[in-house]
């Protein structure tokens, strides 16, 4: 069967899956997870290891590795050198498996953080031996889930675009062990590798040629056709002479004519991928400023697919310094990714800048397909909030037990609750200092960090920030949405001002504009009754908690004291260091330690233990780190450090007295 046959035929199967799961909604996680499995390509290969990415499945990977290694991985991170290691996958052991961080600007990101090592992961089974694969898997990467309170976005996204019948990777979610420890809860994506490409396009795929793209890479055409921002992954193509071809003959295109594109390009995996990025406010991709984020795919002839990659930013889950103003050269406006048109589906680059989007829809039969799978993808985004509802139920008690989680249980609460009040257009970036917006940010740091050199800075304190989820909270006047660099101990990154806005307001709200312009019946969005206060979800007080020592408050520049479980937590490092303690974090043994006077207190994240001059003491809850901060149990203030501690329910009050 051709591709396009194939596709068809999934195509078909999938809007089956959609229409039972939200026509009937009956059991829609078990619809889905049947989906995420059942549209595998019948060109492919079967792999025995799909049985390992289903979009519900939690499984566990135990990885264990020297310590001398694993020391080194945390202590050089950027090199993304590998490791060998032994590693267990569901139940499934091998040996001689290669490890390794991976990222770009997320694990710059994670490794300028003075207090978190929640690095993303690789886990390359035939790396030492070419023959090894797990399940027929050579190898799958473990995302970390910056950026994303709701750990929703890149598994939605994926199962959307499979749902229309795009080849795309699968997905599943892992509890990932190193040595024994829960490192924490992550999202496994197979990679696209040789066994993404047999699965997907048969055992002829050894005679193709996969390119990876960098930032930039808009596919405009090059008079010298270097395009160093192709890099080629696998497979042959002298003097990169296919892909040369691909571009001249998609810029060649007559102005609303096929010309040769079809001879050199899957044109329905390019108007699927198009389409999703539209659809689901995903501009850290070909759709917007950055141009990068998907991979191409040539078989033996020279004909490309687009494969798509790295959707942790979907949602709305970024803009960029570009993404919020008038896309230049376009007829249409796009403020943000709330309202962009389906006719330019851009945000912060024009039309003309990318032709693999201005000329396939400059032709009316791929304007007109285009148009059918936003409408196929309009179709899942009206199932969309009970979709996000059931996968918070099945993935929220392995949210609150992850022990290096980015952000905190209630802004996982928060990411996945619709707000009224809440800014559509609100999206990652960094803020500024006062007196330094107009400066140029680190290449492919735009919208993220500060300039060089004024890392340490802190923005101007700003009454009424605006919050995680994209609120405004009257209650804080600490600007601590918008924290540049300077994590637990100094340094390092606040992952709290990275956080996406809510998932579910912003797709409502998407939800409702697409239904607008194509002319569909508009869901009306939700009533809700909003309460101020940044402490809201389940088992909390709806107000801020503060603390004071020996009568003077003390400030929590991105982490307020929270209640979990019943327990009300506490930043401890702004509590010592309030004291005049001297404090240090090791990275590898995830340990803080405190020296005050004659006593030294060493702290362990995860553990139930403490230690005071050696002297073993018990907490009643593990530490933990959230938004990049180190949190004890208040209980532990008074045992652990000798204060007095009094708690005010009522004001939702901590206050600290040495004895």
């Amino acid at each position: 069967m051709n591709i396009l046959l194939r596709k068809v035929a999934v195509t078909a199967l999938s809007v089956t899956m959609v229409t039972t799961s939200f026509g009937l909604i009956v059991s829609p996680n078990a619809a889905y997870a049947a989906e995420s499995t059942a549209t595998i390509s019948s060109a492919g290969v079967t792999q025995a290891y799909e049985s390992l990415f289903q979009t519900d499945n939690v499984i566990d990977v135990n990885v264990t590795i020297d310590d001398a290694d694993w020391k080194s991985m945390l202590e050089s991170p950027l090199d993304k050198d590998y490791k060998k290691v032994s590693v267990e996958v569901d139940g499934n052991k091998l040996d001689n498996v290669g490890f390794s961080t991976k990222g770009n600007l997320t694990l710059k990101v994670v490794s300028a953080m003075k207090d978190s090592d929640r690095y993303s992961f690789r886990l390359k089974f035939d790396k030492y031996d070419k023959t090894q694969t797990l399940l027929g898997l050579d190898k799958m990467v473990l995302n970390n889930n910056y950026s994303d309170p709701s750990f929703m976005r890149e598994v939605l996204h994926y199962e959307a675009l499979r749902s229309i019948g795009m080849d795309v990777p699968m997905t599943n979610y892992v509890n990932l062990y190193v040595n024994g420890e829960l490192v924490g809860f992550y999202t496994g994506v197979e990679a696209v590798d040789d066994s993404y490409l047999e699965r997907n396009y048969g055992e002829a795929y050894e005679d193709g040629v996969l390119y990876d793209t960098e930032e930039k890479t808009y596919l405009q055409y090059e008079e010298k056709g270097e395009y160093s921002t192709l890099t080629k992954d696998l497979g042959t193509d002298e003097n990169k002479t296919k892909l040369k071809n691909f571009i001249k003959t998609l810029n060649d295109m007559p102005e609303g004519k096929k010309g040769d594109i079809e001879s050199v390009l899957d044109v329905d995996s390019a108007l699927q991928y198009i389409a999703g990025n539209m659809v689901f406010g995903n501009y850290d991709s070909y759709n917007g400023d950055k141009g990068h984020n998907y991979m191409l795919y040539s078989d033996a002839d020279g004909k490309f697919t687009v494969v798509p990659w790295d959707f942790n930013m979907s949602f709305n889950g970024y803009s960029g310094l570009g993404g919020r103003g008038t896309t230049t050269g376009s007829t249409t406006t796009n403020i943000n990714a709330t309202n962009v048109s389906v006719d330019e589906p851009v945000l912060g680059i024009s039309m003309e800048n990318v032709p693999m989007i201005n000329n396939l829809l400059a032709v009316p039969e791929y304007k007109e397909k285009y148009l059918s799978y936003v409408n196929e993808l309009t179709d899942y985004m009206e199932g969309i909030q009970d979709r996000i509802t059931g996968l918070a139920d099945e993935i929220r008690p392995y949210v609150e037990a992850d022990p290096t989680k980015f952000y905190t249980t209630e802004q996982f609460e928060s990411n996945i609750a619709y707000s009224a009040n809440a800014d559509e257009a609100d999206g990652m970036g960094f803020t500024l200092p006062e007196g330094f917006e107009g400066m140029t940010p680190p290449e492919g740091m735009e919208g993220m960090m500060p300039p060089e050199g004024f890392e340490g800075m802190t923005p101007p304190t700003q009454p009424g920030v605006t919050t995680g989820n994209g609120a405004t909270d009257p209650t804080t006047n600490t600007g601590n949405a918008q924290t540049p660099p300077g994590g637990n101990f100094g340094g390092g990154w606040s992952m709290g001002s990275m956080a996406s806005g809510s998932l579910t307001t912003f797709a409502l709200n998407r939800l409702a504009n697409l239904q607008e312009q194509l002319g569909r019946e508009v869901t009306p969005l939700p009533e809700t009754t909003e309460e101020t206060g940044s402490n809201t979800s389940s088992g909390t007080t709806d107000k801020t908690i503060t603390v004071t020592l020996d009568g003077k408050s003390i400030t929590f520049p991105d982490q307020n004291p929270l209640q979990q479980s019943g327990r009300v937590m506490v930043p401890v490092n702004a509590i010592l260091e309030a004291m005049g303690a001297e404090v240090t974090w090791d990275k590898t043994a995830k340990t803080v330690t405190a020296v005050l006077n004659d006593q030294t207190l060493v702290l362990k994240i995860g553990s139930s233990t403490a230690t005071v001059n050696g002297k073993t003491l018990e907490i009643d809850a593990p530490a933990i780190i959230q938004n990049s901060r180190t949190l004890v149990p208040v209980r532990f203030i008074s045992e652990g450090l000798g204060l007095t501690v009094d708690w005010d329910q009522t004001a939702a009050q901590v206050s600290l007295t040495s004895k």
